[in-house]
């Protein structure tokens, strides 16, 4: 198998590993939920959050060679420099990073539970694993925002992903408003939270079968996307458009 089939098969696995820890969903108190409240929640479901934790973890991993992958795949397309492609990758790491960071106060809190644990210290964890998870939003925004770009530029990946890229894109700069607020449908928690992580597991899974598709079938040598490059591989003995 191709190096790009490996790498949509991470896809395929970051997809099946956060779908399982989204199973474990539990229904988490509201941000501004009383303090006795959260710390009981962490208590009452502490097995189901550390196993949750380990699968998002896993996950995470998962997701870091993916995108690896898809950033060799945007930058044969893209040609030149691969910006936005690079783009893409850094913002994924970042975004991606911050999502497995997510994971250590539901973590720590859901071991420390198994003795009492200060209601205070309790809301101050769990309100640091919402900021994270809001601020991964801009990260991952970006992320989608460049590859929905090389998608309409370079005809990487079918319209159908660009478009959702863009979507994904802008319902998390929307969302990353949250950080901001308390109550209300931008609130952490609120269920309009899930229409980008929504959104991100259908651009996942679609750009994995897409890469898996087609792998194999691009050259290892990248040919600059210029239309000066163009002609010099055109009219090069040996090298095809």
């Amino acid at each position: 198998m191709k190096h790009e089939g490996w790498g949509a098969t991470a896809g395929f696995a970051a997809f099946a590993l956060g779908a399982a820890a989204a199973s474990l969903e539990r229904g988490a108190p509201a941000i501004n939920a009383p303090a006795k409240e959260v710390a009981d929640f962490f208590s009452t479901y502490r097995v189901e959050l550390l196993a949750q934790s380990l699968l998002f973890i896993l996950s995470a991993g998962a997701w870091l060679w993916f995108l690896g992958s898809l950033r060799s795949y945007l930058m044969r397309s893209e040609g030149g420099t691969g910006r936005l492609a690079s783009v893409a990758f850094g913002a994924g790491i970042v975004g991606i990073g911050m999502q497995a960071l997510i994971q250590a106060p539901q973590s720590a809190l859901a071991m420390a539970s198994a003795d009492p644990v200060d209601p205070s210290l309790a809301v101050v964890m769990a309100n640091m694993g919402y900021a994270l998870n809001v601020i991964a939003y801009v990260p991952l925004a970006v992320m989608l925002a460049a590859v929905a770009l090389i998608s309409l530029r370079t005809a990487a990946f079918p319209k159908w992903i660009a478009w959702l890229s863009g979507f994904g894109a802008i319902s998390l700069f929307v969302m990353s408003a949250g950080i901001a607020v308390d109550s209300g449908p931008l609130a952490a928690g609120a269920w309009p939270t899930f229409i980008p992580y929504a959104a991100i597991a259908a651009w996942l899974l679609g750009t994995s079968l897409v890469m898996f598709k087609r792998a194999g079938r691009h050259s290892d040598e990248t040919i600059p996307n210029t239309p000066g490059a163009l002609v010099e591989a055109a009219s090069s003995p040996g090298r095809t458009r």
